[in-house]
């Protein structure tokens, strides 16, 4: 009997010790690729214990790990981030973001209750998926562009919304929309520095982009406001918006569009830029979408060969003339919508001339934007309006870890830092379409391997095929704010 003790003991002790050994992975002689500075480093080894980085040497000295990956000729960078999403299944979505290198988002429309799932499930084992900082609900005008959102009267809306979203839902940050009154903006922002939380999104229609800025908004997204900012006549144009002043000239959105263009100034622009600057506000620019939507009736794009990652369902919601946003659009506002973009490429340029830090994101799942393909896409925009390789890769790394305030543990390759990374097999700062070079991608500290990551897709694919698209295998849900309290 005491010889069976012993060894069960024994058995016990060696089972304990399988299950709590440390899991490593060591990438030998791989370049790092620092975004920091903007730097190749050279025939380095990578030492992955468990979730993090362990240590970082020169390729020679002798360490060992439970598996040895071939660094040789390939680049290192850390995970990528899209920071303006909006996931509407972990089934179809996580494997997408992950299979391209996306192992940081921010939900900037997610419901609440999905995104508490979704992390349990991240932090069992049970799924893979990004780390996940979400707004939850929007927080509209009394009549909310889309459902789910929070809807503000007045100021003491506002004020319980910022309330309600941190305190009784749990929100990471608060996003504001674009029909927000006035008044209830700025109660909002009030609210957001007394309860010591971020706010971020639209720039609503009533504020300018200086108001938005000088009143803590911590980014704005998709360049709204810009051209409105550079334009000659902003009063006169505030004027309408506050008080909708009778103008013939305003009586139709290709009229409105018009009026901007024609009082654009780039100079003012520029000068109102130096006051953003010192504001401390990040852009999100969004390209990706921008240009969707600019093209949005160009059905060719629909021949995409990554459509077969979304399905039917997007396709159709891809439809312009079944979007309340478009079907109504003429030729002249899909003309002007083109020329719009290329502006708002020009004004990134400015942006990030002026030293005003971008973060990438690309706001899937609207026209063409393809989950975790579309961050690529939207790192080769940023180039396309004037960045380096290398600058435009930062906006996807660093960026967004310095924009969390998560430097310590992710943006870099370093020691000490999760193992949230990407590696290529060509150098992105060669080339920023290098970043779809995937042979591994790591989370936290996880291996896929390109097999599977293929395998990733694959499902996908098979999914959407089979269920009619990508969001639709998994409700999208928002809660109904008035269950937190929140006064419609």
């Amino acid at each position: 009997m005491m010889r069976f003790i012993v060894v069960f003991s024994i058995l016990l002790c060696a089972l304990f010790n399988s299950l709590t050994a440390q899991r490593t992975v060591l990438i030998k002689d791989v370049t790092i690729v620092d975004v920091e500075n903007l730097r190749l480093i050279k025939n380095q080894d990578v030492l992955i214990k468990d979730s993090l980085i362990a240590q970082i040497v020169k390729t020679g000295k002798t360490l060992t790990a439970d598996t040895i990956v071939n660094g040789t000729g390939r680049f290192l960078i850390p995970g990528l981030w899209d920071m303006h999403t909006h996931i509407w299944s972990d089934v179809t979505n996580f494997p997408l973001l992950i299979a391209n290198g996306v192992t940081g988002v921010r939900g900037m429309f997610d419901g609440m209750s999905n995104v508490r799932n979704w992390r349990k499930k991240m932090q069992s084992g049970a799924i893979t998926g990004p780390l996940f900082f979400a707004a939850g609900p929007i927080v509209d005008g009394p009549n909310p562009v889309w459902q789910g959102s929070v809807a503000v009267k007045n100021e003491e809306d506002g004020r319980k919304a910022v309330d309600s979203l941190k305190n009784k839902l749990g929100v990471d940050f608060i996003k504001v929309y674009s029909l927000l009154s006035r008044a209830s903006y700025f109660a909002i922002a009030d609210e957001c520095k007394k309860q010591n939380i971020s706010f971020a999104g639209h720039v609503p229609n009533e504020v300018t982009v200086l108001e938005a800025a000088e009143a803590g908004q911590k980014s704005i997204e998709h360049l709204y406001g810009f051209i409105e900012m550079g334009s000659d006549s902003l009063n006169y144009w505030m004027d309408y918006q506050l008080r909708k002043i009778k103008d013939s000239n305003f009586s139709k959105r290709s009229d409105r569009k018009e009026f901007l263009f024609r009082t654009y100034n780039e100079t003012k622009l520029k000068e109102g830029l130096l006051r953003l600057k010192a504001a401390g506000t990040w852009i999100c620019p969004t390209l990706t979408v921008n240009h969707g939507i600019a093209y949005v009736n160009d059905t060719t794009l629909l021949d995409d060969p990554r459509m077969v990652y979304m399905g039917k369902f997007m396709r159709d919601f891809w439809d312009y003339r079944k979007d309340f946003r478009f079907k109504s659009w003429t030729p002249l506002d899909f003309q002007q919508s083109r020329q719009e973009f290329e502006m708002k490429l020009k004004i990134t340029n400015l942006i990030h001339k002026a030293a005003i830090p971008i973060i990438a994101g690309t706001d899937f799942p609207n026209p063409h934007c393809y989950i975790g393909f579309g961050i690529h896409d939207e790192l080769e925009w940023l180039v396309n309006a004037g960045l380096s390789p290398g600058e435009s890769l930062k906006t996807a790394t660093l960026n967004p870890a310095k924009y969390f305030n998560i430097t310590k543990t992710h943006g870099t390759v370093a020691v000490g830092k999760y193992a949230s990374l990407v590696l290529l097999a060509k150098n992105p700062l060669e080339n920023i379409s290098n970043t779809k070079s995937i042979e591994m991608v790591f989370v936290n500290g996880k291996a896929f391997s390109s097999a599977q990551l293929q395998e990733m897709l694959e499902r996908v694919k098979k999914m959407v095929a089979f269920s009619g698209g990508t969001n639709s295998t998994v409700g999208f849900h928002v809660e109904e704010d008035n269950e937190f309290g929140i006064h419609r």
